[in-house]
């Protein structure tokens, strides 16, 4: 019997999933304190730019279906040690998902306070049950996700409405009416800018699923532009909303869930925190889990990894392993964010100055792609994704401390050294750029 393909909804309500969830509820308060009001612009311009790094993936999804998801893509444009490099920062990036198991925690500390010392314990429990969850077929974990991903749209629908009526009710304008809109100037505009950017990924989760979609080269890219625009929209929103309840010593820094608290009846708050917090949470490291489980495997098959690791619940167990890494260790969400993004846009950057001769690399693959664009303005859009790229992975280091900025470069280093190495010992034959149909 074949197993149900997830359909074009399935996928948007997935990329809305990883998209929505640990960030916007922990660093809203984050952008808010690096630049105050004018966050809703930070909002716009980081999904623009999360954009512009992921066209390539999308206009690539469009081209071929493949068993690796983002990780054949990048194979079929670098050298083989730059192939082996995007391998193992994927495999690195699964520590980013220890943010998500703090987070689950937390919020289950704010509704029961008996548990707050034990929130190590329970994060790793959180990520154990997901981990799990995401061994199942699609057909459930479609389920799950819609079920979860309309609780949470309706929730922070809920936050805007009541923030706003709370807005013009208070007539809160008048406690931020000596602030300036940029409280830390261009610099701290940059920095918010690259911080939200975290909030705006998760959405390229969904390119990782052609093996189990319906009609991927179609449904792919038409999911990734609607859950793109659906979530910039709800951030402008949250942003602008959460950055206008009070003054900005009231808001700065503050997580989604106090800010809620300011504008919901009892009741509806706690709605808030299980239907919308945790099941933002749950939607983004759902979709997370599921989107890296078929690059892990198909990394797996060309050698970098142990090829044990080509059997599914390996690759969850192996993966919650380094999820709760971060966890055990007590890093913070902001440092835990910023470690995992350098490596990511280091080489995000090298991928698409290699990427610019795709259109006369596979001419025919390009000239079915179905998306209408010209080889002049993807490579616009190129440039604009490095750019992107170097602003975000430069304020993300600087936002670190110099032991860890210093662990992170050297970390970054040894992904290109170890990539060289598992070259040479001969294990690595790159096969998973096989082209699914």
């Amino acid at each position: 019997m074949n197993e149900k393909k997830m359909s074009l909804m399935d996928l948007v309500f997935m990329g809305m999933g990883g998209c929505i969830g640990a960030g916007i509820f922990s660093m809203l308060g984050v952008g808010i304190g690096y630049t105050g009001r004018a966050v809703w612009l930070a909002f716009i311009i980081a999904m623009i730019f999360k954009m512009s790094q992921q066209v390539r993936m999308v206009i690539m999804a469009s081209m071929f279906s493949l068993s690796g998801g983002m990780y054949s893509q990048q194979a079929l444009i670098l050298t083989p040690m730059l192939t082996g490099v995007s391998a193992l920062t994927t495999v690195v990036s699964a520590f980013s998902f220890s943010v998500f198991g703090i987070s689950l925690a937390s919020y289950t500390a704010t509704l029961i306070p008996a548990v707050a010392p034990f929130q190590t314990p329970l994060a790793c429990v959180y990520l154990a049950l997901f981990f799990i969850l995401g061994t199942t077929g699609a057909d459930l974990f479609s389920k799950v996700q819609n079920l979860l991903g309309i609780s949470k749209i309706v929730t922070l629908g809920m936050f805007i409405v009541f923030g706003l009526i709370y807005i013009g009710k208070n007539d809160t304008a008048a406690l931020y009416a000596a602030e300036p809109s940029m409280m830390g100037g261009i610099g701290g505009f940059v920095m918010a800018i690259a911080m939200m950017s975290f909030t705006c990924d998760g959405i390229s989760n969904i390119i990782n699923m052609a093996q189990v979609a319906d009609k991927p080269k179609k449904n792919i890219p038409l999911a990734w532009l609607i859950a793109s625009a659906a979530c910039a929209l709800i951030y402008c929103l949250l942003g602008f909303v959460g950055s206008r309840l009070g003054s900005y010593e009231t808001v700065a820094y503050a997580n989604l869930g106090d800010l809620a608290q300011k504008v919901l009846p009892a009741g509806l708050f706690l709605f808030f925190i299980i239907g919308g917090a945790m099941a933002s949470l749950s939607t983004a490291l759902l979709g997370g889990v599921t989107g890296y489980a078929p690059l892990i495997q198909g990394i797996a098959q060309d050698g970098w990894l142990p090829k044990s690791l080509m059997d599914k619940k390996k690759v969850m167990l192996v993966m919650w392993v380094g999820a709760i890494l971060p966890v055990l260790g007590g890093f913070s969400l902001d440092n835990i964010v910023a470690m995992i993004m350098v490596p990511g846009m280091v080489l995000g950057v090298i991928v698409n100055l290699r990427a610019m001769k795709l259109p006369e690399q596979y001419p025919t693959e390009w000239a079915n792609t179905g998306l209408n664009i010209s080889a002049g303005a993807y490579r616009l859009m190129m440039w604009v994704s490095i750019v992107a790229s170097l602003l975000t992975g430069v304020f993300s280091l600087m936002s670190l401390t110099l032991p860890l900025m210093i662990g992170t470069v050297f970390a970054t280093a040894f992904i290109f050294w170890y990539s060289n190495y598992c070259l040479k010992t001969g294990k690595v034959n790159i096969t998973s750029t096989q082209d699914l149909g």
